[in-house]
């Protein structure tokens, strides 16, 4: 039996036209009325493709090359070493099986991704996030509003909000953003240019409500981790704090997480008696903002039922 080939026979850059004769497990090439070989087929490697040709090399012999074209001839399969077209694996089981695998492969790690930061978030020590928080407050570079009645008003309206806030720290950022960010160690900044615009105490209310539920329920460290990887652990303490707290700024919980947190005002402002519809006013008539649909049945200054989805824009 004879199969078309070509041939370099390492000696000399000519490229020769052969015919593959099989005898056994051993080869020779025939061009025209020279013969080269034998050669023994376990002697070859795989060595690629070179255009449209498969090529072989031969253990020992420097500059020999055996191509050809197209697929594995039949009468040559199990004696040609295999060809290696994705890698030896996905050769071995096959482009559609590897491709199977891989997609599950990408499935488990965007789990990962996804599920990871909130079973790893409450196992950060609540030391670690207090430095992190820290670190984070201290970018702003002091602008913050420090007067003793301010102080008290919002020490007031987180206690009205939470209780015990012994484990919250509410500050107003000297800043004209139209914004309220909740940081690791329990830190809630609200803007200057949010107060400005805001046209009630309880609407400001309902904001403070909403960071604190990001606070309560880790959102802060999970969103972190989810966005920034294990990094940020170190990264917020090493110099490029600036960096993580834009992440911070832009960054955006999940629609779990809002969730969350709008349950936790709503619950908070209805304890409160205060009305979350100036909140929810405040929110949509807020191009800085977005708010979703609300529905509030109100009976005399205390929300009976109270629903709302009130998502703050980081």
């Amino acid at each position: 039996m004879t199969m078309r080939a070509w041939f370099y026979d390492g000696k000399s850059a000519t490229r020769r036209d052969v015919e593959i004769q099989v005898i056994g497990k051993n080869f020779y090439l025939a061009e025209q009325e020279r013969r080269h070989g034998p050669f023994a087929f376990e002697e070859l490697n795989y060595a690629g493709q070179q255009g449209v040709s498969h090529v072989y090399k031969y253990n020992g012999l420097d500059g020999w090359r055996m191509g050809m074209q197209g697929s594995e001839p039949a009468e040559l399969k199990g004696l040609l070493p295999a060809r290696i077209l994705y890698g030896r694996w996905i050769d071995k089981i096959g482009l559609g099986k590897a491709m199977v695998v891989f997609a599950a492969i990408s499935a488990g790690v965007v789990a990962v991704i996804l599920w990871t930061p909130q079973w790893l978030a409450p196992l950060i020590p609540q030391s670690v996030e207090q430095q992190l928080g820290d670190a984070l407050v201290g970018d702003f570079g002091g602008r913050f509003c420090d007067t003793p009645k301010g102080k008290k008003a919002l020490a007031k309206m987180a206690a009205q909000m939470d209780g015990d806030v012994s484990d919250i720290e509410v500050q107003v950022a000297n800043i004209d953003m139209l914004n309220a960010v909740a940081l690791p160690g329990g830190k809630v900044i609200i803007f200057n240019g949010l107060l400005q615009d805001t046209p009630s105490a309880d609407a400001v209310a309902g904001v403070l409500a909403h960071e604190i539920g990001h606070v309560r329920k880790r959102h802060v460290m999970q969103s972190l981790i989810r966005q920034m990887g294990l990094s940020v652990l170190m990264g917020g303490m090493d110099g490029n704090v600036g960096g993580t707290l834009n992440g911070i700024l832009s960054m955006g919980y999940s629609r779990a997480a809002e969730s969350e947190a709008d349950k936790h005002a709503i619950e908070v402002l209805a304890k409160s008696n205060i009305s979350p519809i100036p909140t929810a006013d405040f929110l949509l008539s807020s191009p800085n903002w977005r708010a979703l649909k609300i529905r509030a049945e109100i009976k005399t200054k205390k929300p009976k039922t109270v629903q709302a989805a009130i998502m703050p824009v980081h």
